[in-house]
C-alpha cells in the first residue's frame, strides 16, 4: 500500500512539472494513473485457489463420543472424487460435488436419508457441517502431510 502511495504521489509531482504539456495531461497522466489501478485491483484479489485433494483426518463429536476416520479427496480432470471412511457405514462415496470459492459441498444417500456436507477449507485445515435428519453435527479435520 506504502508504494501504490508513494508512485501515486511521484505521478502527481510529474504532472505539476509538466502541466504545460498537452500530451502529458491528456494521455499519459490518465493512462499511469489507470494502469496503477489495475495493478491495485488484481493485487487485492486472492490468490489462492482451492485444492482440497489429499488426506483428510476428520473429527465429528458427537453425544455418543467423538467419530474419526479418514476422508480421502481426489481429483480427476475438472471433478472431485470423495469417499469418508466410517466405522458405522463402511466407506461413504459423496455426491454432487460442489466447489465455490473455499467452500465444498457434497451429499450422500444413507439408509434412505440425504446426508449433507458442507466443508470450508483455510490450507491444511477443514471445518464444516455435517447435515442429518437428526440435526447438524460439527466436522473439523487436518490435511496429512506426505
Amino acid at each position: 500500500m506504502l508504494c501504490k502511495i508513494c508512485t501515486l504521489v511521484i505521478l502527481i509531482k510529474i504532472h505539476i512539472k509538466m502541466k504545460h504539456s498537452t500530451f502529458l495531461k491528456s494521455k499519459l497522466i490518465p493512462g499511469l494513473i489507470f494502469f496503477i489501478a489495475i495493478i491495485g485491483l488484481t493485487s487485492m484479489q486472492s490468490s489462492s485457489v482451492l485444492d482440497p485433494v489429499g488426506i483428510w483426518d476428520y473429527e465429528v463429536p458427537t453425544d455418543q463420543g467423538t467419530l474419526e476416520g479418514e476422508m480421502t479427496i481426489t481429483k480427476n480432470d475438472a471433478t472431485y472424487d470423495i469417499s469418508i471412511e466410517t466405522t458405522s457405514y463402511g466407506t461413504l462415496e459423496l455426491e454432487e460435488i460442489k466447489i465455490s470459492g473455499n467452500d465444498l459441498s457434497a451429499s450422500v444417500s444413507l439408509e434412505g436419508a440425504t446426508i449433507d456436507f458442507e466443508f470450508e477449507f483455510d490450507g491444511d485445515a477443514m471445518k464444516g457441517t455435517v447435515t442429518t435428519p437428526d440435526g447438524e453435527l460439527e466436522i473439523t479435520a487436518k490435511r496429512r502431510k506426505e
